[in-house]
């Protein structure tokens, strides 16, 4: 059982850190105490077997707190224990700085305030480049339906990826873990806007000097063949669109996004009163609550179903 995991008694340096449920500040590392049996969290250890190993382990559970640290420590337990959901309205504290601390808290209307200006702009390029509206729409849904497939794609692939390393444990707990753990957690909910810009940051970089120059280049018959980052990237782009609807394509998968996060919460949070969001809302607390390994989608069980990933109406049955 996973409450064995960490149930050695060590004489020497062992560093037991306590859950604090509500965010609270963690409290002080004390040295030299019994490991005792974890129901929740498990205790980060670190032994003077290895000075240079104690020293990291220390330090990274004063960056980390009280929990983010220990669960790097389970290694192949962690896949068993990151899916038995603790419901609570509040999950754990992830860092002891403030700053830190602050930028893994969203609230869920920070999402669509956010980023709902950038497809606004993403389009208006789009429609300043003279495309028509039936055009616009057409990439923005055809943006909107790509984003499926890649939330399908990194529900599955990455956010469910098997680790058992330290870092691969931390790192997966930080990035979906916690949300598998703490499925009712508010403000970890919806994807950091901090994390998105990251990602998004070098799209937008290619859209800003790419599209301008190639749509220019278009109007006079000019290869950028002197602009060689940019004339790989639009021999990728250019497969499925052209560079004044580029923007509009883009702008329909960020708001494909948008309305991921959006309803994500919603499944979540809300009382659904009719019968597609009653079925989403099902359909997604039955990957949370009975079969974690199926039912990928969020906004649509269209991939699960191409892909074979759609879970079965009956529950598993529970080895004895």
């Amino acid at each position: 059982p996973l409450q064995d995991v960490f149930t050695e008694t060590i004489t020497d340096l062992l560093v037991p850190i306590k859950y604090t449920p509500k965010r609270k500040k963690p409290q002080k590392i004390r040295a030299n105490k019994n490991l005792r049996r974890f129901s929740r969290l498990p205790t980060a250890v670190v032994s003077s077997e290895s000075l240079r190993s104690g020293i990291s382990r220390f330090r990274i559970s004063i960056f980390f707190g009280n929990v983010v640290g220990p669960v790097g420590h389970l290694g192949e337990a962690y896949e068993e224990w990151v899916h038995q959901p603790i419901v609570t309205k509040e999950g754990p504290r992830f860092f002891q700085s403030d700053f830190w601390e602050f930028l893994t808290l969203t609230v869920w209307w920070a999402i669509p305030v956010i980023w709902l200006p950038v497809v606004v702009w993403c389009i208006s390029m789009s429609v300043s480049m003279g495309r028509s509206l039936p055009e616009i729409v057409s990439m923005v849904a055809l943006g909107i339906f790509i984003w499926t497939f890649i939330e399908y794609t990194l529900h599955r692939f990455l956010f469910h990826i098997k680790t058992k390393s330290y870092w691969g444990n931390t790192a997966h707990y930080l990035l979906h873990g916690c949300h598998h753990k703490h499925p009712m957690d508010h403000l970890r909910l919806v994807f950091p806007p901090t994390a998105t810009a990251i990602l998004c940051f070098p799209v937008c970089i290619l859209i800003i000097y790419t599209v301008p120059p190639l749509y220019l280049f278009s109007q006079i018959n000019l290869k950028p063949s002197s602009f060689l980052v940019s004339h790989q990237f639009w021999n990728l782009v250019k497969l499925f669109a052209t560079p004044s609807t580029t923007p509009a394509l883009f702008g329909g998968g960020l708001l494909g996004y948008v309305m991921y996060d959006v309803t994500h919460y919603y499944l979540h949070h809300a009382q659904p009163t009719r019968p597609v969001t009653k079925n989403l809302k099902k359909y997604h607390l039955n990957h949370h609550f009975r079969i974690q390994d199926k039912g990928f989608g969020i906004t649509s069980s269209l991939w699960d179903i191409v892909f074979g990933t759609l879970p079965t109406t009956k529950a598993p049955k529970r080895e004895q």
